[in-house]
């Protein structure tokens, strides 16, 4: 913006004698400015230059156009008076090119003659518009103005112009430089001139128009309400000053009408809108034609109706605003200064209309004007880049619809002439930068070109970083900087991306009022965002969150409003998302129920259509597979195939509309066996994937749609090249570098069975790479609980590929894989506290960063660690820990990459793995569905030794589990207590029954393979790691106990200790023990739970057991869960009798009830204990688990051996109270025997006699001696 001075203009009448005056001697010079304010000075003949007449009035004129005008009256003040000339200059054609005085005419009314008008001083040169962007000549003009204001008093009837002036020029800087300073001093400015201006002065109303402006350029500017309010009711008064029929109330009208336009665009009050529009159409009805002002009101009467369409999507709207732009252009000629401005705004409405309505002529229209308007923009003009920019986006539109990579193109050299041509400091740069940021990650999109994307998220980020905090655009810049940055994470799938596009969503909505229009769409970005990293990790708080987001987006936005489709949509896609993960059934009715509001809310032509048709076939699919209705599955077909209609070939979106139609299709011949369906899905499919580039996310999923399509296809006619393609597809799937790990599980699940039924030979490299995608899916970076759900999805994945490998005669490969795909979480942490000094000794640096990095992820810097006293939100944490894990990830390869370190935290090997038989065999249990079977590692044993189990069925073992259930529930069995002893006659005998068919199918096939023999009191020693249901039978006390057959239990030939995996025998086997014996004892603390009244006895035994060792006891209070934490770091051995509780919902909350609170599983497994050696868990359920979880030891005993604790006793389910301190006794008086130092290799040993001894016990039930077990060395 540029502005002019001038002092002292003379007017100059050629050919004018006085008759020509009719009567009208005396001349008056008016200057009216768009905002209102009307200039008039009175004209002085000069005596010396007959024809000539002079003002030295000073007048300051912005760039921008005003009406100059020369009116005659008979007597001034009086109210006759005739127009003689004018014209609509603006301030540039008042001085030429060097800043010297220019001749301008002013065009003559009523045949009279033109009038030249001259500029006789000018008083500064005009603000330059170079590309550093130098403020000189403003700043001098302002600090001449407030030099002359200072000097003047405020009674001098020159004070309000002055002001006046000095307020304009303020305004004029603070528009070129962006300093709020510079426009609060400006409304400071003009309402002290408003305010030394007395009512009925002929200035006034120009004044209160002026003041009215400068609010309104604040309230664009921060958005605060009172400013535009405030305008309001400044314009509000003005016209309700000015009588009808007078020719400025036109004006007014027109002013007012833009500020009511500018509050509904912040609040989107319909009566603002309306209110607007009845002011705009007021001002062009009053205003005559041929009036210089009538197409400028035709333009701002235009854009009114373009925003109630926007919101209302009316087509009388629309149509109204089209008419209104072309009107004003056709009414100015292509040498008018604002015919440019009137193209474009003449484009914005017909590209509205083609947004709306898809009409290519529209689109074309639309360009077509804003070429026009950037022709016969000026190079140099301060609103060529903006035109530039419109010309841009219409480009960018037209490619959204045609595909033409010429218009994306142009569109984008367009945004970047733009940006050059916009100085940094200008406060429309970062318009021009988020515009062109748009654009290049539109053109990723379609080419996939890495520097697109890349140089938009930086375009944004510069558009973020250049707008200061309290501007209004600055909620929609971040959200657009969010959009980037999802959209890079959608195709390279890296965890900061997605983090930093939820943290810019959620400040946008946050710097956004609930009231502003734009609230709904931020708070739907936001909730996209969350909903992108749900399908990505799992977390369900994200997908809750996202829900709640988009309910929000909902309710906040009109039921009449264009964009309640979207957001009906959009929280259609997150509660169908969210049923597919925890199957309520309400979730899929309400979802699909929005997706089908959405649809019937958006008309025909509408570009959304398409993608609202996919959700909600998509919805009815999923309803169809949940409840098997037909109509459900023909209306899917019906609402994918329009979707597919209703989208071009080259639509970004088409191949997943092809592919939900490809799905669907698939579904209705897996019911009805339709041979034209299954063609028709390969098909579709087919199309899908060779649609999408090898590189993009999406492929993964669209292949492994094709593939399982051409499975489907191949059981059906047994063609073989339909099976050679389906597991080629598959493959690619499973191994693809960017596809979600779910997406490639899932792939190398149906891989797997496409190899199996064909007989393929690349069988094991599907089992090869299943096993390799599961640590991904349970990926460390996630919250425990988060992984544990991921991995209770997975099922029994682990142990299918092994029993394929034991199939396949490969039992080393099938030990390593249930190695290496079961326990995921306990191997992560137990990597966390690997040592690294191999790698010290070549790297020492390298080496202290993985344990830097591994000492806080192992500490749990993450939303679910209680103990944090950080003052970060949850997100920000869970953020830290992703970073930190995967920049642990990213080290962790740089390792591998170094010489003799390729091994390095990789799943251990065969070799590695036998070394842990070295004290007794280890037998690794494998329960699938396609067999049973025994892998056993003995020493002195090269090979692993493989046990076929053809009696034990899995099924079979499931159903076992659920007896002993139901055994365990109708005994009473729940906590440490006084048993009733009537009902557990009955548990005993089903117990039996049980135990003996363990023996039968299981144990004795074992020992039998080993060749166990029944011995004497001194027994070898034998771990089992068992898997699924298994994981939840006392295989410890496997038998036959009706007959006296002394060789028929388990007991008889071995002492057993349960290990969750081999490596973990290694760890704990692997690390010395060096540190004295120190016990800590914590007993029965007042919890608040029931008492446990045999505790004290209990206390007694180990007391007397332990003698003067060292010994910590604390008791009732004194046993806190602070105090117990802080004592089990100092003493390595640990005996504990309380109440414990196995949480069935959060497996991690599973815990030992203290005093004072709950020491959870989550908190056991943060002890970092390496000096631990031993606990005894005198407590219920302290081995229980999850049913769901069985290949991942959710339970206390696990989370202690994790602690540490090279040995721990538990308990498979609750125990009675009477019978604790005689197990306890019997165990400590069998490990301290000899007076020695305790040592933790023994406790299996002294448990086996104590239960022993229990057993023997002639009232003693099974239930009572069952539940006791060893886990760990």
């Amino acid at each position: 913006m540029r502005i002019f001075i001038f002092q002292g203009i003379s007017v100059e009448l050629p050919a004018w004698d006085d008759h020509r005056l009719d009567g009208f001697p005396h001349l008056v010079l008016e200057v009216k400015l768009n905002n209102g304010f009307a200039h008039k000075a009175k004209l002085q003949p000069r005596e010396s230059s007959p024809g000539v007449w002079d003002t030295n009035e000073s007048l300051m004129l912005p760039e921008l156009a005003a009406h100059f005008a020369i009116t005659g009256f008979r007597e001034l003040g009086g109210a006759e008076h005739r127009l003689l000339a004018s014209k609509e200059l603006f301030g540039p054609d008042l001085c030429n090119q060097t800043g010297e005085p220019a001749e301008v005419l002013l065009d003559g009314h009523e045949n009279h003659p033109n009038i030249v008008l001259k500029t006789k001083v000018v008083a500064a040169n005009a603000i330059r518009q170079t590309p550093g962007g130098e403020p000189n000549d403003i700043n001098n003009i302002i600090a001449q103005l407030q030099e002359r204001a200072r000097l003047v008093a405020d009674d001098h009837p020159d004070k309000p112009r002055l002001l006046y002036n000095l307020g304009g020029a303020l305004l004029t800087r603070f528009k070129r430089l962006g300093s709020l300073e510079d426009l609060n001093s400006a409304i400071q400015q003009h309402k002290a001139a408003l305010n030394l201006t007395p009512d009925g002065h002929p200035h006034k109303l120009g004044l209160l128009g002026n003041l009215a402006n400068s609010l309104r350029t604040r309230f664009q500017r921060l958005g605060n309400l009172d400013d535009i309010n405030d305008a309001i009711i400044q314009e509000q008064a003005a016209v309700d000053l000015i009588p009808d029929g007078q020719p400025d109330k036109a004006t007014w009208l027109n002013n007012l009408g833009n500020s009511l336009l500018s509050r509904f665009e912040r609040l989107g009050i319909l009566d603002d809108i309306d209110n607007s529009i009845i002011k705009h159409q007021a001002a062009v009805n009053t205003t005559t034609d041929g009036h210089p002002d009538k197409p400028r009101r035709l333009n701002n009467l235009g854009s009114a109706f373009r925003n109630r369409f926007n919101r209302l999507g009316n087509l009388d709207d629309i149509n109204n605003a089209i008419e209104s732009h072309r009107a004003a252009v056709n009414l100015t000629p292509d040498s008018h200064p604002d015919k440019p401005k009137r193209l474009n705004n003449l484009g914005n409405s017909f590209l509205g209309r083609f947004g709306r309505f898809g009409d290519l002529d529209d689109l074309d229209n639309a360009i077509l004007q804003h070429k026009a308007a950037v022709y016969l923009t000026p190079d140099g003009h301060p609103d060529k880049p903006k035109r530039l920019s419109n010309l841009a986006t219409s480009l960018l539109n037209r490619f959204q619809r045609l595909g033409n990579l010429d218009d994306l193109d142009d569109a984008i050299t367009q945004h970047q002439v733009a940006i050059n041509l916009t100085t940094d400091l200008h406060p429309e740069k970062p318009i021009q930068l988020n515009n062109i940021g748009i654009a290049l990650r539109t053109r990723f999109e379609r080419l996939g070109n890495y520097s697109d994307v890349d140089n938009a998220i930086q375009q944004h980020q510069a558009a973020v970083n250049l707008t200061p905090n309290g501007h209004p655009a600055k909620p929609n810049w971040l959200s657009n900087l969010g959009n980037a940055l999802l959209i890079r994470f959608d195709r390279l799938g890296n965890l900061d991306d997605i983090d930093n596009a939820i943290s810019k969503h959620q400040d946008a909505v946050n710097l956004t009022p609930d009231d502003h229009r734009d609230k709904p769409s931020c708070l739907n970005n936001l909730g996209s965002s969350l909903l992108t990293r749900f399908e990505r990790l799992g977390n369900l708080d994200d997908i809750d969150k996202a829900i709640m987001q988009h309910q929000a987006a909902v309710d906040l936005t009109p039921d009449n409003h264009p964009d309640k489709p979207k957001a009906l949509n959009n929280l259609g896609n997150s509660l169908i998302i969210r049923f597919e993960r925890l199957g309520k059934s309400e979730d899929a009715d309400n979802g699909i129920a929005r997706h089908q509001e959405a649809v019937d809310r958006t008309p025909d032509g509408h570009p959304g259509k398409p993608r609202w048709l996919g959700n909600i076939g998509n919805s009815l699919l999923i309803r169809f597979e949940r409840l098997g209705n037909l109509d459900d599955i023909d209306k899917a077909i019906m609402q994918h195939q329009a979707a597919v209609d209703l989208t071009p070939d080259d639509h970004s979106d088409r191949p997943s509309l092809l592919s939900n139609l490809g799905n669907s299709l698939l579904t209705r011949f897996e019911r009805l066996g339709n041979i034209d369906d299954i063609a028709n899905a390969v098909k579709q499919n087919q199309a899908a994937a060779d649609l999408t580039p090898d590189d993009h996310p999406l492929k993964c999923g669209l292949l492994s749609n094709l593939g399982n399509s051409l499975v489907h296809r191949f059981r059906k006619f047994n063609h073989s090249p339909d099976a050679e393609a389906a597991v080629a597809h598959l493959s690619a799937a499973a191994s693809s570098p960017v596809g979600p790990p779910s997406v490639r599980l899932t792939a190398a699940k149906k891989w797997i069975g496409t190899a199996s039924i064909a007989n393929h030979t690349s069988l094991l490299d599907a089992c090869e790479c299943a096993i390799t995608v599961i640590p991904l899916v349970a990926w460390l970076g996630l919250p425990i609980t988060d992984r544990h759900q991921q991995l209770a999805q997975i099922g029994g994945i682990v142990r299918d590929v092994a029993a394929i490998a034991i199939s396949l005669d490969q039992r080393d490969k099938a030990l390593e894989w249930l190695e290496q795909g079961r326990f995921i979480v306990w191997t992560q942490i137990l990597q966390l506290r690997t040592p690294v000094d191999q790698l010290r000794d070549v790297e020492p640096d390298l080496a202290d960063h993985l344990l830097r990095l591994s000492r806080l992820l192992d500490q749990g810097i993450h939303d679910s660690n209680p103990q944090s006293e950080s003052k970060r939100s949850p997100e920000q944490e869970a953020r830290q820990y992703r970073t930190l894990a995967t920049e642990r990830d990213e080290l962790v390869e740089k390792v591998r990459s170094l010489p003799n370190f390729n091994d390095f935290l990789r799943p251990s090997k065969l070799q590695r793995l036998a070394e842990a038989a070295k004290s007794g065999p280890v037998v690794v249990v494998n329960v699938s569905e396609m067999r049973c079977d025994a892998l056993a590692l003995a020493s002195g044993v090269d090979e692993v030794v493989h046990i076929p189990l053809p009696k034990l069925m899995s099924r079979r073992v499931t159903q076992l589990q659920v007896e002993l259930k139901s055994i365990l529930k109708s005994s009473g069995v729940r906590q440490r207590a006084v048993r009733d002893e009537d009902v557990e006659v009955g548990g005993d005998e089903g117990c039996k029954r049980i135990l003996g068919e363990l023996w039968d199918h299981l144990v004795n096939p074992v020992l039998h393979s080993l060749k166990f023999k029944p011995g004497p009191d001194t027994l070898p020693r034998m771990w089992w790691c068992v898997t699924g249901p298994l994981a939840f039978l006392p295989i410890h006390a496997a038998g036959v106990y009706d007959t006296g057959d002394s060789s028929g239990k388990i007991q008889d030939y071995t002492v057993v200790s349960y290990a969750p995996t081999i490596s973990a025998l290694l760890e704990r086997s692997d690390t010395p023990v060096h540190r004295p014996s120190r016990h800590l004892s914590a007993i029965e603390p007042s919890s608040g739970a029931s008492y446990i009244p045999n505790t004290e006895k209990e206390l007694e035994y180990i007391r007397l057991r332990l003698q003067n060792r060292d010994h910590v006891v604390l008791h009732k209070v004194d046993a806190t869960k602070e105090r117990v934490m802080k004592e089990m770091q100092d003493c390595n051995w640990l005996h504990l009798a309380c109440h414990g509780t196995q949480n069935a919902i959060n497996p991690t909350k599973s815990a030992l009830l203290l005093h004072g609170g709950k020491l959870t599983l989550e908190e056991i497994i943060r002890l970092n204990l390496p000096h631990a050696e031993f606990a005894f868990l005198s407590a219920c359920q302290t081995m229980m688990g999850d049913e769901n979880l069985s290949d991942e030891a959710v339970h206390i005993a696990g989370a202690m051996s994790l602690a540490g604790y090279r040995g721990v006793v538990a308990t498979m389910w609750s125990i009675e109270d009477a019978l604790a301190p005689k197990v306890a006794n019997a165990f400590y008086a069998r490990l301290l025997k000899d007076g020695e130092r305790p040592d933790n290799r023994k406790a299996a040993e002294a448990l086996y006699f104590s239960v022993k001894k229990l057993r023997e016990e002639k009232d003693v039930r099974m239930l009572s001696w069952l539940p006791f077990v060893h886990l760990g060395i």
